[in-house]
C-alpha cells in the first residue's frame, strides 16, 4: 500500500520532465488551396498557378514549428524557352495534430504566398492555371 505514493510521485515527475515529441510532418499533405508531399530527403508543393521544392535541411521544432528552404515556380501560361525561373522560397508553418498551415516567403522579391491550410492526406491539388 505504501508503494503506490512513490510509483505515482515518480510517473507525474518522469511525465513532467519529458520533453514533448515533435508532431510526426513527413508524408502526404493537401486541401483546396496547396498539396505537399514531405520526405527527409526534401519535397514538393503544389498550388494552383505554382509549385516549390523543398530543401532536405527542414526542420520541426518540438512545438511543431516547421522551417525550409528551397525553391518556387510561378506557373500559367506559356512556358518560357529554358523553363520557368526559380525563387529562393522560405518555407514556414505550424503542424497541429493532421493540420499544417504553411507559408511561403520568396527572398528574391520579398512576396508571401498562403497561409495554406492542409490536412493529413487531404486531397492533392493539381497546377491549373490558364
Amino acid at each position: 500500500m505504501h508503494l503506490r505514493a512513490p510509483i505515482a510521485s515518480i510517473l507525474t515527475l518522469l511525465c513532467a520532465c519529458g520533453s514533448p515529441a515533435a508532431p510526426p510532418v513527413e508524408g502526404a499533405w493537401g486541401g483546396t488551396e496547396a498539396s505537399l508531399t514531405l520526405t527527409q530527403a526534401g519535397g514538393t508543393l503544389q498550388y494552383p498557378c505554382g509549385a516549390g521544392t523543398i530543401d532536405s535541411g527542414w526542420t520541426l521544432s518540438a512545438d511543431g514549428v516547421f522551417t525550409a528552404t528551397g525553391q518556387h515556380f510561378f506557373g500559367g501560361g506559356p512556358v518560357p524557352i529554358g523553363g520557368r525561373p526559380p525563387h529562393p522560397a522560405e518555407y514556414m508553418g505550424q503542424v497541429a495534430g493532421a493540420s499544417l498551415t504553411l507559408t511561403v516567403t520568396l527572398t528574391d522579391v520579398g512576396d508571401t504566398l498562403g497561409p495554406f491550410h492542409l490536412i493529413r492526406d487531404g486531397p492533392i491539388v493539381t497546377e491549373v492555371c490558364v
